[in-house]
């Protein structure tokens, strides 16, 4: 009886580990065929991608899926960017964007809170002019996103953000659709 049960719970670790195998195969092969929209997008590219909002310190940066790298956003008709204020759809779901990713709860009693978000897991689909950063011939990228020429000497930043860049590639907001997030309890 005891030889019966050895054998049967080897039996059920061999079909776990085999399922388990079949299983990573197909999600290595899922991941093979997605492919990130910004690896085939060009500079100045007119772009409609779906994502969730993350914030970073003074910056908003949107997680794309599929892809590595956050893209930073901001909204045509900023000083930052070259696209007019005209381009920017005002309408109700670029409220509500707003609303849910720049509400924060205020500090009440003992609780103190510094920009304590009142909404998590924005999530939005956005048409915006794609920017993306490059080097200018003779150049090299460090670990800190300085610029360096063949020298060593610092010629400029690498990118989009503050206080220090840390996006290759930029957003600039021209409308908002499908918007969702959750409400976030209070602190």
């Amino acid at each position: 009886m005891r030889r019966l049960r050895q054998i049967k719970i080897k039996s059920i670790l061999v079909i776990y580990i085999f399922l388990s195998l079949l299983v990573a195969l197909h999600a290595d092969g899922l991941q093979g065929d997605s492919q990130c929209v910004l690896s085939t997008a060009s500079n100045g590219q007119i772009l409609t991608v779906q994502g969730k909002v993350q914030n970073a310190p003074h910056d908003m940066a949107f997680s794309i899926p599929g892809c590595d790298q956050a893209v930073l956003l901001t909204y045509a008709g900023n000083q930052d960017n070259d696209v007019k204020a005209t381009e920017l759809r005002n309408d109700k779901n670029l409220k509500l964007f707003h609303k849910y990713t720049y509400s924060t709860y205020k500090s009440r009693g003992k609780n103190i809170c510094g920009e304590c978000s009142k909404y998590g897991d924005v999530e939005a689909e956005l048409t915006g002019k794609l920017e993306i950063a490059t080097l200018p011939p003779g150049t090299t990228k460090d670990k800190a996103n300085f610029i360096r020429d063949s020298s060593g000497k610092i010629v400029g930043l690498f990118g989009w953000g503050h206080p220090g860049p840390f996006a290759g590639y930029r957003l600039i907001i021209e409308s908002v659709s499908q918007v969702k997030a959750r409400k976030l309890a209070r602190p």
